[in-house]
C-alpha cells in the first residue's frame, strides 16, 4: 500500500470513529460528506473501512470469548481522556486487521520470484525451456543450479511442461509433498488445506511422502498419464484415475467438484475472485456438492454452490462477498 493510500486508510478510520461518537451531530456529518466526495479514493477506503469493522463486530458477536474481561476495574479517565483512549484503540485494532490481511502477502512477495494476484494467470518460460502456467493468486520460486532445477510452490496452483534433461532433475515441492518429472507435464495445487498431484502425459515420482493434515503418509509412488494423488484435509491419503486431460482442467477456466463440502469448492473459487469470500454458515458449508463451475464468473459460481441448499449472498463492495 502506498503513502497516499495509507493516510487515506487512516483518514477513514478517524471518520469512523468521529462519526460513532457523534452520531447526532449533522455538522460533523456534513464535513464527513464533503471529504468522502472530493476523491473516489476516498470513497472506496470508507466503504472497506466500514465492511472491516463490520466484521470485527461480526466476530465480537459470534465468538464473545475472545472478548477478555478486565480482571481490575479500569483508572478514571475524563470523557475526553477515554475518547482519545477509544480512538487509538481502534485505529490500533483496525491497522492490526490490515497488517494480518497485508503482512502474509509482504512475506510471500519476499520469497517469491513469480506470483499473480487473484483472478490473473501467467504463463513462464525458464531458463531451460520449460514453462510454467501459474493460477491465479499464485506464487513460485525457482532455484536453478549445475545440478538440479528446483521449483517451490509457495501457494495456489501451477501446471508444468518440462523440457526433459535427465543430468538436471526438474523438482516441484509443496509444504507436504515432492514430485519429480521424468519428462512430462502436470499438475501441482495447494488449495485451502489440500495439496495434489495430478499428471497431464508422461510420469512424475513423489520423491517425499505426502501428508494430510494429521501427518498420515503416503507411500513413495511414479504417477502416470491420468494418475493423480492428494492429501485432503478430514480424508487422508486419495489416490486415482482420471481422463489425462482433466489434469489441470482449470486453465481451461472450469473446476470440477465431486462430492466434496461447499466450503471445500468455495476453497476453489477464492483464487478466481478479486476479493474475499467469508462463509458465514456452517451448516451451508457442510452440503456436499457435485457439478462442473465456471471459474470466468465467480460471484455466479458462488450462487450455483449455495443457494440450492438454501445459502445466500451478500456483496458487500467490490471486494467481499458473504455466504450466509
Amino acid at each position: 500500500m502506498s503513502d497516499k493510500a495509507d493516510h487515506i486508510s487512516m483518514e477513514a478510520s478517524e471518520w469512523l470513529i468521529r462519526l460513532r461518537e457523534a452520531p447526532d451531530d449533522r455538522d460533523l456529518e456534513r464535513r464527513f460528506i464533503v471529504w468522502r466526495d472530493a476523491d473516489p479514493d476516498h470513497l472506496r477506503a470508507w466503504s472497506e473501512m466500514q465492511a472491516l469493522f463490520d466484521l470485527i463486530g461480526d466476530v465480537e458477536a459470534r465468538h464473545p470469548e475472545y472478548l477478555v474481561p478486565a480482571s481490575d476495574p479500569p483508572p478514571a479517565y475524563g470523557a475526553s481522556r477515554l475518547r482519545r483512549l477509544w480512538k487509538g484503540a481502534a485505529i490500533s485494532a483496525i491497522a492490526a486487521c490490515l497488517a494480518i490481511l497485508v503482512g502474509p502477502a509482504l512475506l510471500l512477495r519476499m520469497q517469491a520470484d513469480h506470483m499473480t494476484a487473484a483472478g490473473h494467470l501467467a504463463n513462464i518460460r525458464l531458463d531451460d525451456g520449460s514453462r510454467i502456467h501459474l493460477g491465479p493468486d499464485s506464487a513460485i520460486a525457482v532455484a536453478y543450479s549445475v545440478e538440479r532445477r528446483d521449483v517451490r510452490l509457495l501457494k495456489g496452483q501451477a501446471w508444468f511442461e518440462v523440457h526433459p534433461d535427465k543430468s538436471r532433475p526438474f523438482r516441484v515441492r509443496t509444504d507436504r509433498i515432492s514430485a519429480t518429472a521424468l519428462g512430462t507435464a502436470f499438475d501441482v495445487r495447494m488449495i485451502g488445506t489440500d495439496r495434489s498431484v495430478a499428471v497431464g502425459h508422461g510420469r512424475v515420482r513423489i520423491d517425499e511422502s505426502v501428508r494430510n493434515d494429521s501427518r498420515q503418509a503416503a507411500p513413495k509412488a511414479v504417477l502416470n498419464a491420468g494418475d493423480w494423488i492428494a492429501a485432503v484435509s478430514g480424508k487422508g491419503i486419495d489416490k486415482g484415475h482420471q481422463a489425462s486431460d482433466l489434469a489441470g482442467i482449470w486453465q481451461s477456466g472450469s473446476v470440477i467438484i465431486r462430492g466434496r463440502t461447499v466450503a471445500d469448492a468455495i476453497e476453489e473459487l477464492r483464487p478466481w475472485y478479486k476479493g474475499r469470500i467469508l462463509l458465514a454458515n456452517d451448516g451451508v458449508g457442510a452440503k456436499r456438492v457435485t457439478g462442473i463451475y465456471r471459474l470466468s464468473d465467480p460471484e455466479e459460481a458462488l450462487r450455483a454452490l449455495v443457494e440450492p441448499h438454501g445459502g445466500s449472498i451478500t456483496r458487500i463492495t467490490s471486494w467481499l462477498m458473504i455466504v450466509s
